[in-house]
C-alpha cells in the first residue's frame, strides 16, 4: 500500500488512482499538517488523540515497523470509482494479520506509511453509482472486509461494494464487526472442502486462532457435529467449551492422544487408533499439532492463511475430520508415499478472487446465522482509538482467541 513522510498526513485512504498497481504495493499520499496543532505527532502514542481539525478525520497510522501507531488528522477521503462506498467507521476489528503487519512478520511487506484494519462496521456516507444499483444507499449500516485495502483504523474508509454487506437490523454493530472474516473462512472450509455432516466427529486445532474458534462454533451449533478441540491455553479451551463442544483441551504433547482416546472410548469409536488406520490418523493429527513445537510458534499460530482440513475415513466407524491451524508446509518434490494424505488449505483472500459469488454467499449466510442466534462471536478486548497500541500488544501477548475491537468514534 510511497510518498514523503516527515510532517505529512494521509490524504486519501488507499486512493483508487493507484489501482493500476498491485493492491499490496499501493502508495499512500500525504498532505501538509497545520503548524498550530497543539499535540506533536511523536507524542500521540502516549497523549492520545490530536486536536480536531475542521474537515479532517482521525486515524492511526503505521509509519515504522515495530513502532507504535501514530494518531493523526487526515484529509477526508472521496470515492473515485462507481463501485466504491465511503463508510463512516464505528468499530474496527484488529486481526492477527494487522499485528503481524505492524512488525513486518506477515506474508507480504507493505509500503509504509499505511493504515491497518480491514474488518470494520459503520454507516454509508457516500455511495457510487454501481453500488447504488446493487441496493446500497447513504445511511445503510454495513460491515466490510477490506482485505485488499485495509484502512479501517480511521474515522472514514473507502471499500469496494463487493466487500460490503448490510448489517441485519437485529445485529449490534460491535458484534457484526467480529464475525465475517473468521466465520466466512471457517464456513467455506467446512462446507466446500469436506462437506461436514451432522454425524461427523471433527477435531479442531484452535491454537490461538479466531478462525479456529469460529470453526468450533459453526461445527457445533450449525452443523451439529461432535467437536473435540485443542487450544494453546486453558482460557482458549474454556471458550471452546462455552460453544458446546464434546471436549476441549489445552495442548499438552504427551497427554493429547490419551485424552482423545478416552473420548473415543466413551463414544465407542476407539478403533480410530488401532492398526494401520490408527497410525494414519495419528500422522494426520501431528500435521496440525506440530505447530505447537514450531520455532516461530506465536507467529505461525497467528497467521490467517494457515487454516486447513483433512478427512480420515473409517470403514465402519464413519469418518473423522481434522481441521484448524497448521504449521507452514514447504514444497516437497519427492514422490508421495502410499499412506500420504493432503491437507486442503484455505486462504480467504485468494478464494475471494477465484470464487467471488461463493465468498458473497458465505457472508450472507454467516450474518443470517448470527441474526438467528445460532452463532456468537467471542470478543476478547474492546478499546478506544487512543488505546489502539494496547490492542496490538494484547494480540501478541494473549494466547487465547477472541476478537480485539477498536471503538473509532470514542476519544
Amino acid at each position: 500500500m510511497s510518498a514523503s513522510v516527515g510532517r505529512r498526513i494521509f490524504a486519501h485512504i488507499c486512493s483508487n488512482h493507484l489501482k493500476s498497481l498491485p493492491a499490496r504495493t499501493r502508495t499512500i499520499r500525504f498532505s501538509s499538517v497545520g503548524r498550530n496543532n497543539s499535540l506533536k505527532l511523536e507524542d500521540n502514542a502516549t497523549n492520545g488523540m490530536p486536536v480536531s481539525e475542521p474537515g479532517k478525520i482521525s486515524a492511526a497510522v503505521l509509519k515504522k515497523f515495530s513502532d507504535p501507531l501514530v494518531l493523526e488528522n487526515l484529509e477526508v477521503p472521496k470515492i473515485l470509482q462507481t463501485n466504491e462506498v465511503l463508510v463512516d467507521v464505528r468499530y474496527c476489528a484488529l486481526n492477527a494479520s494487522d499485528a503481524l503487519l505492524s512488525k513486518n512478520l506477515y506474508k507480504f511487506e507493505p509500503t509504509l506509511p499505511m493504515i491497518l484494519g480491514y474488518e470494520f462496521v459503520g454507516k454509508l456516507i457516500q455511495v457510487g453509482e454501481e453500488a447504488k444499483k446493487q441496493g446500497y444507499n447513504v445511511g445503510d449500516k454495513v460491515v466490510s472486509l477490506n482485505k485488499e485495502r485495509y484502512g479501517g483504523l480511521a474515522e472514514q474508509c473507502i471499500a469496494e461494494v463487493s466487500d460490503v454487506w448490510k448489517v441485519p437490523s437485529g445485529v449490534k454493530s460491535v458484534d457484526a464487526v467480529s464475525i465475517l472474516d473468521d466465520y466466512i473462512t471457517a464456513l467455506i472450509a467446512l462446507e466446500r472442502k469436506v462437506s461436514i455432516q451432522e454425524e461427523d466427529m471433527i477435531f479442531i486445532n484452535v491454537g490461538m486462532s479466531n478462525v479456529g474458534l469460529a470453526a468450533v462454533d459453526l461445527a457445533t451449533n450449525v452443523f451439529k457435529a461432535q467437536v473435540i478441540s485443542v487450544c494453546a491455553s486453558e482460557e482458549g479451551a474454556a471458550l471452546a467449551r462455552e460453544k458446546g463442544v464434546l471436549a476441549s483441551f489445552k495442548f499438552k504433547d504427551r497427554k493429547l492422544l490419551k485424552q482423545i482416546e478416552e473420548i473415543a472410548a466413551e463414544k465407542d469409536i476407539k478403533a480410530i487408533f488401532e492398526g494401520v488406520d490408527g497410525n494414519h490418523f495419528k500422522k494426520m493429527l501431528n500435521c496440525f499439532t506440530n505447530i505447537y513445537k514450531s520455532d516461530a510458534m506465536i507467529q505461525d499460530l497467528l497467521r490467517d492463511d494457515s487454516f486447513g482440513v483433512v478427512v480420515h475415513h473409517l470403514s465402519r466407524e464413519g469418518r473423522v475430520i481434522i481441521a484448524g491451524t497448521t504449521a507452514p508446509v514447504k514444497d516437497n518434490d519427492s514422490e508421495p508415499s502410499k499412506d500420504s494424505f493432503t491437507v486442503s488449505g484455505f486462504d480467504l483472500t485468494e478464494y475471494r478472487k477465484k470464487k467471488p459469488e461463493i465468498y458473497r454467499q458465505a457472508g450472507d449466510e454467516v450474518l443470517e446465522f448470527m441474526e438467528e442466534g445460532m452463532i456468537t462471536p467471542t470478543n476478547a478486548l474492546n478499546v478506544e482509538l487512543p488505546k489502539v497500541n494496547n490492542a496490538l500488544e494484547h494480540i501478541f501477548k494473549s494466547k487465547s482467541p477472541g476478537k480485539v475491537i477498536v471503538d473509532i468514534k470514542c476519544r
